[in-house]
């Protein structure tokens, strides 16, 4: 229960600075919160998870808002790949960008 917690607050989190500071404030969240909670279960995996939720979070709410749909097949249409694999992507970007920072946050903090 307190995982998912963490994975929620930090899908949260990740929403919330991406919607204030842009995609590339998600490795900095992630460094931070692994400093913030030292002793968390498999911090990269929360935070690659919670990353990856957040965005679909992000991408659901413009869904409802604008576009996205439309968006998604021309953006796919450029690199020939339906529209479904660029949103996949998309999270699947942002999911590893966080992870690969709390990994190596976790790496520094041991040191």
């Amino acid at each position: 229960m307190r995982q998912a917690l963490r994975l929620g607050a930090f899908a949260l989190a990740s929403a919330a600075t991406t919607v204030i500071a842009g995609w590339w404030s998600i490795p900095a969240l992630a460094a931070l919160w692994v400093r913030v909670v030292p002793r968390a279960p498999m911090p990269a995996t929360t935070c690659g998870l919670g990353a990856a939720s957040g965005w679909a979070l992000l991408l659901a709410w413009n869904a409802v808002h604008g576009p996205v749909g439309t968006v998604a097949r021309r953006v796919g249409g450029l690199f020939l790949v339906p529209g479904w694999v660029f949103l996949g992507v998309t999270l699947l970007f942002g999911g590893l960008l966080a992870a690969a920072a709390a990994i190596v946050a976790g790496e520094t903090r041991s040191r």
